[in-house]
């Protein structure tokens, strides 16, 4: 089993809000992996929409993203992806 994790500047503009949570969450449900989220003092599960909401990470903020499975990486990836996409 693997296991990745990196520290990522979210530049989305809209942060990690309903939409960009939205689309993060139903994309995580189709890998092989559990990936959670630190931003500031929380952590969420990444594949709950409440949980994530919850961290409150907006743009420019940094989050810390932990993958671990057999796609650990491509989870990551997605997540990257998403939290550094400008629109």
């Amino acid at each position: 089993m693997s296991a990745v994790s990196a520290e990522v500047v979210i530049t989305n503009p809209h942060g990690l809000h309903a939409r960009p949570a939205a689309v993060m969450v139903e994309r995580l449900k189709t890998f092989d992996a559990e990936v959670t989220i630190e931003a500031g003092q929380k952590t969420a599960n990444a594949v709950s929409i409440m949980s994530v909401l919850a961290l409150g990470a907006g743009h420019g903020d940094t989050a810390r993203v932990h993958s671990e499975g057999p796609q650990a990486e491509a989870a990551l990836e997605a997540v990257v992806a998403i939290l550094t996409e400008e629109e």
